[in-house]
């Protein structure tokens, strides 16, 4: 059993970075998930390039996770994506004429930017996979001028809306088997949107790893949906032979919800997933030490036959991270 920790913390000092890793290598974990923004990459291009180094380094496998990309994924910043903002025409528009804060799967230009993201990161970092942070459901019906387009008949837009989705994440992650290979791919469900998860893996064979969050406190539900939850993600990624993840919910806890820690994490391993995942020091803890040892503790408990204390991973060579011309030409055009 795998075990993936989210590192949802600036690079800017390497020391603390390091200091940082060892620790998470030292829980047994083998994955590392970091969410990068629009912007961020051409503002601090060196540090992301060392702290993924130092990471890899160290035995850890990297999932770089698209923050709020089109407003379409989760990200650690609440920060508004940066290509909707000057692309309004691309956002999704509802029946009554109304637009709201995220870009249509359908909108070409964004496809062609988000794909190319993918393949230059793949391409100029040491990067092992992309991970989808809940993706925005088609709960929203798009009636935008090119989904009107490529499905004329209105009554079929709620499907083809749906269709639209499982298609783009499919050539989202066919692009990144043809940057790179060996790259895994993955994407983490809220609860609310696993019925989305047996046409996520029955209808995208490049998709690897399919999660969710089992985050029972935040969705105000009793601790118990948690072995609800995983068991039915677990089914369904078994189902058709992906792996699975489920996700602890060890942040925005307070004194009294730490009680239920230790039993959210049995049944979340009475699951028999593939893969644990939780957060590194992450927010909102009351007693954030008191939810990091307990987090420790737990870890301690999964079963992992194939731990080796040293790394495993062979070093990458070096990588320069300096954009290139092409990015540069690609940053003039987007911000332009």
């Amino acid at each position: 059993m795998d075990i993936t920790v989210a590192y949802f913390h600036p690079f800017f000092h390497p020391e603390t970075v390091k200091r940082d890793f060892e620790r998470i290598r030292a829980t047994g974990a083998t994955n590392i998930v970091y969410a990068i923004h629009e912007q961020e990459e051409q503002r601090w291009a060196r540090d992301l390039e060392r702290g993924l180094q130092i990471a890899r380094d160290l035995g850890l496998r990297v999932f770089l996770s698209l923050g709020r990309y089109g407003n379409l994924f989760a990200g650690p910043a609440h920060t508004p994506s940066w290509f909707t903002f000057r692309n309004m025409e691309s956002r999704v528009k509802d029946r009554h004429g109304r637009y709201h804060g995220e870009t249509c799967y359908n909108h070409e230009p964004f496809r062609s930017f988000i794909f190319k993201e993918i393949e230059y990161f793949l391409k100029n970092y040491p990067i092992d996979g992309i991970l989808i942070d809940e993706p925005r459901g088609p709960d929203i019906t798009c009636f935008c001028s090119v989904c009107r387009a490529l499905c004329p008949d209105i009554a079929d837009l709620p499907h083809f809306r749906r269709r639209s989705m499982i298609e783009f994440f499919g050539e989202m992650f066919a692009t990144v088997k043809q940057a790179k290979p060996g790259a895994k791919t993955a994407v983490v469900l809220l609860p609310e949107d696993l019925d989305l998860a047996e046409e996520l893996a029955s209808a995208i064979p490049q998709l690897d790893i399919i999660g969710c969050h089992l985050f029972w406190q935040l969705l105000n539900e009793d601790v118990t949906k948690v072995a609800e939850w995983g068991q039915t993600l677990v089914s369904i990624a078994h189902q058709y032979e992906k792996q699975s993840q489920l996700w602890l919910q060890n942040y925005n806890l307070s004194a009294g919800d730490e009680e239920q820690l230790e039993s959210s994490f049995k049944m979340l391993l009475g699951a028999d997933p593939d893969e644990v995942a939780c957060y590194y020091y992450w927010r909102n803890n009351e007693n954030p030490e008191r939810v990091w040892e307990l987090t420790l503790d737990l870890l301690r408990r999964v079963p992992r036959p194939h731990f080796f204390k040293h790394p495993t991973l062979s070093r990458l060579p070096a990588i320069s991270a300096s954009p290139s011309k092409e990015k540069q030409q690609h940053w003039k055009s987007f911000l332009s």
